[in-house]
This record gives C-alpha cells, sequence and structure tokens, in this order.
C-alpha cells in the first residue's frame, strides 16, 4: 500500500494527524485521539451548515480545509488502528527517516537536474560516471538525499515544497 505521506497537511505523519507523540501508542489510545479530533473537527459538528448559508469566500476556505482535515484524520486510522497496515507503514517510516539522516556529499538544486518527464525522475551524473536518480514519488515523500547508482557518494537535493 502506498502511503503517499507528502499528501498529507504539511509533510505530518499519520501519528501527528492524531496527534500521537508515542509511536508505539495502543491501538485504544489511538482510537480515542481519533474519535476526540473527528469530532472536534468533523464540518458537521461545527457550523459546517450555518457557515454555508453565510456562503462567503473564507466560509467555503475554512469548511472546505475541515473537510481535508477530517479526510486525513480518517485516512490515518484507518491505517494505524490495522496492525498489518501499521507495520509497513512504520517500517516506510523508519526508512524515511534513516536515509534523511544519512551524510551526503553536496547539496544539489532540484533545477540543476534533468527531469525525465516519462519515467518521472529527476537525474545528474556523478564524477565517477554513474548518475544520481531521485524519482517524484521519492520526492513526494519528502526525501532529499540519494545514492549514486555507481559509487557510495551521496547527494542531498534541495527544493522547496509547494502547497496548492
Amino acid at each position: 500500500m502506498d502511503f503517499n505521506r507528502q499528501e498529507v497537511i504539511n509533510s505530518q505523519t499519520y501519528y501527528e494527524i492524531l496527534e500521537i507523540s508515542d509511536e508505539n501508542a495502543s491501538i485504544e489510545q489511538i482510537k480515542q485521539q481519533y474519535q476526540k479530533l473527528l469530532l472536534l473537527h468533523h464540518p458537521d459538528k461545527s457550523g459546517f451548515i450555518m457557515n454555508n448559508i453565510n456562503n462567503s469566500d473564507e466560509n467555503i476556505k475554512n469548511n472546505y480545509n475541515k473537510e481535508r482535515k477530517v479526510e486525513f484524520i480518517i485516512k490515518a486510522w484507518k491505517v494505524l488502528r490495522d496492525p498489518e497496515l501499521r507495520k509497513v507503514y512504520d517500517d516506510e517510516l523508519k526508512a524515511m527517516r534513516l536515509k534523511q539522516d544519512e551524510i551526503y556529499n553536496a547539496d544539489i538544486d532540484l533545477d540543476d537536474m534533468e527531469y525525465n518527464e516519462e519515467m518521472r525522475l529527476y537525474s545528474i551524473p556523478c564524477r565517477c560516471s554513474g548518475n544520481y536518480i531521485i524519482t517524484e514519488q521519492d520526492l513526494e515523500r519528502g526525501a532529499n538525499i540519494t545514492g549514486c547508482t555507481t559509487c557510495s557518494l551521496k547527494i542531498h537535493i534541495l527544493y522547496e515544497v509547494i502547497d496548492e
């Protein structure tokens, strides 16, 4: 299952979305947080209907943001409540964190890399004749360090996440 963590609000993990500080929290603790946040943010519980009567741009935007927040809360709950999905998610999260903690040899701006639209990846040659390659999916997940395909050198890719 592809969790696409970058899709969630400000690159938050599912634990952060549910405001859980301990990633070893029990299912019961996660469920309590899920229910609490769902009640707190659900548009039907927080003036969604009344705000729609006013129909101002700000009210529409606020309601949309609440709906999106609720979507993320539900998505986080669906993954964290299932022991198998949670294990896969935790493993991916751990791998991403380890990848981010690596030592790198240079900073490279994403704009300096060549983009392959068909394969949806960026690349730049290494001094050893190998290539540094990073996919759009890696970037969307928040990865910014990649290794050469031939040698052990790594680069740190500089890019800005643009919120839509």
